[in-house]
């Protein structure tokens, strides 16, 4: 059996203690993938969090300088007598979508998968990336 132990109740916890797992079950921290965009020279790498994942459940499209990764966590599989104690992680399909503000190289874009965590590659495009101006002497 399993316990639940809270420090004693006060004004300050008693609307987080009425919204626990217990109150509201499946419920997820964060529905959407943390994510972090970082911009290169020569191109964007998009890191996204999806622990528990396969990369079967991800679907990952760009078009029209939008990225978007979708997916679904699937719940655990359980044994047939198993009982649940506490739910916390949730299952929730997701849906997160990036505009760019310039073009990329849709053709080139790649993705890999690793303990959990899914990295793009975006290429940018000869017209996007930065261009070196030389001042000329008169």
């Amino acid at each position: 059996m399993l316990v639940r132990f809270d420090s004693p109740i006060t004004r300050n916890n008693l609307l987080e203690n009425f919204f626990s797992s217990d109150v509201l079950p499946n419920r997820c921290a964060c529905a959407e993938p943390a994510m972090d965009i970082v911009e290169q020279e020569n191109e964007l790498v998009v890191t996204a969090e999806l622990p528990g994942m396969k990369k079967e459940d991800v679907k990952i499209t760009y078009e029209k300088n939008v990225l978007t990764l979708s997916g679904e966590r699937k719940p655990a599989e359980l044994a047939e007598k198993a009982q649940v104690l506490l739910n916390e992680i949730g299952t929730q399909g997701f849906n997160r979508s990036v505009k760019f503000g310039f073009e990329v190289d849709a053709a080139n874009i790649s993705a890999e998968m690793s303990n959990g965590v899914l990295t793009i590659i975006l290429p940018k495009t000869a017209e996007a990336k930065p261009k070196q101006i030389e001042v000329k002497v008169k």
